[in-house]
């Protein structure tokens, strides 16, 4: 069968693109497990453009779509598309957003929603549409019946992930080799997993609930192997949480060494697992890491308890020291409530100038369908549309008037990235000064300065 896997485009209110843009690896495994048994394809319509002209020229049978909440309207617009083409195609709809809220993926469009893991239940979903079979005996996925009715299987096993395919990276060259995938400055950059799913049960999360609550990691051995087939420096860690299991991220550090594979990284971790093993840092820093993303996420301490994080300031403050002392740059994510006043602003710029955090990330609260955090807040929702669910738009009424509020959050930026410690950084050749760099930040900033209006368009 002919598959066409498409990348959504990105959203006209996104940010976050902006700074960074992985390759599509949820895509490139999809693909790897239908390898050598259907002929697949894929489409990046955060890059390309022009879905019709791929759909003319492939002639897809099948075509499925990965979305989160912010982007699930165009993934439906993309197989509206594809039907619109041809509706004898049959079209398919994963990732975050299907998972956590499939009901409400049931779309005329949709002809069938992955749940979960999709690895195992695409290649049983091909083999059920070549055989014109009956898509009730899959696990994993939510469809309508002949009457109309939709309907949700019983949910999948956790595979091992030990036999997961390899990815079909070949399938986005196109891309690669114009190094259209990166991270800020890390240009071009990959992406790999170690792990999947995390023990913790954030309140703000949706992860643990895809992946049932679980913390499952890879061989060592394999993810080794799979760094040395891969030409690029710039290495992101797509884990939820890359360190928890210390002892296999010890191994894994260890390998890594022994293979002497250059590379530079990025992972995830969290602050607990820093300050009980400073070690740790150390040893991944010796192994190429340059960068740590932590969730910090607030500068108040019983936020933080109310956030079911299981951390503390001092635990957070101690990882942030750590860090420091190994000369790993901490990407310190902070969370903006709705509800902040003027002060509660001011106490958040105040903390990260008071412990030199020099890569803070600010994001709004979130309340992301499916989460516990969304069941306790949905009543409250200024909007039905999830289009501004990208954690740089607030859908929850504010403390301060709007448009204030989109100025002091737009103001946390300016604080901690102002352009005089930019032009240091370059003369430090810390950072360069490119046409493409200065592109970016203007584009940036004016996309900041358009928060507040974004909310009139929809």
């Amino acid at each position: 069968m002919k598959v066409l896997l498409v990348e959504p485009p990105v959203s006209p209110y996104d940010v976050p693109s902006i700074l960074g843009m992985p390759p599509p690896l949820h895509l490139e495994y999809i693909a790897g497990a239908l390898a050598g048994h259907h002929d697949v394809q894929i489409i990046d319509l955060r890059i390309d453009s022009d879905i019709d002209a791929e759909l003319s020229a492939f002639q897809p049978e099948m075509v499925g779509c990965s979305c989160v909440a912010a982007n699930s309207h165009l993934a439906k617009k993309v197989l509206s598309q594809a039907k619109a083409f041809n509706p004898e195609i049959f079209t398919v709809l994963g990732g975050h957003h299907p998972s956590l809220m499939p009901r409400d993926c049931n779309d005329d469009n949709v002809d069938a929603v992955v749940i979960g893991e999709g690895e195992k239940t695409i290649v049983e979903l091909l083999a059920e549409c070549d055989n014109n079979g009956n898509l009730s005996s899959i696990k994993g996925i939510a469809y309508r019946d002949k009457d109309g009715n939709f309907k949700i299987n019983p949910s999948r096993e956790l595979m091992d992930l030990n036999d997961l395919p390899t990815p079909a990276r070949n399938l986005t060259r196109k891309y690669r080799e114009k190094g259209q995938y990166y991270r800020a400055s890390w240009r071009p950059i990959d992406c790999i997993i170690s792990s999947r799913g995390c023990p913790f049960k954030c309140k703000f999360c949706g992860l643990w609930k895809i992946y049932q609550g679980k913390y499952r990691y890879r061989d060592p051995k394999l993810i080794a192997d799979e760094l040395e087939t891969i030409n690029d420096t710039y290495i992101s860690f797509l884990d939820d949480n890359t360190l928890d299991n210390t002892t296999y991220a010890f191994q894994l550090a260890e390998i890594i060494e022994q293979r002497q594979l250059s590379k530079k990284f990025e992972l995830y971790g969290r602050a607990d697992t820093i300050v009980r093993h400073p070690e740790l840092v150390e040893k991944w820093r010796d192994v190429g890491m340059e960068l740590l993303l932590v969730g910090l996420e607030s500068c108040d301490g019983n936020a933080i308890k109310e956030m079911n994080k299981h951390t503390t300031l001092e635990m957070n403050k101690k990882a942030i020291e750590i860090c420091r002392a190994n000369g790993v740059e901490l990407a310190a994510y902070l969370i903006v409530d709705p509800n902040f006043d003027h002060d509660d602003f001011k106490r958040l710029t105040e903390y990260v100038s008071q412990n030199n955090l020099t890569h803070p990330v600010f994001t709004i609260l979130s309340p992301f369908p499916g989460t516990d955090l969304y069941d306790a807040v949905k009543h409250k929702l200024t909007s039905d549309s999830f289009e501004l669910l990208d954690f740089f738009h607030t859908v929850l009424p504010t403390n301060l008037p709007l448009e204030e509020f989109y100025e002091e959050f737009l103001n946390l930026y300016r604080n901690a990235y102002p352009t005089k410690n930019f032009i240091k950084a370059v003369f430090q050749r810390k950072a360069v000064l490119s046409p493409r760099m200065i592109t970016k930040n203007y584009i940036f900033r004016k996309r900041m300065q358009a928060l507040k209006s974004h909310h009139d368009l929809i």
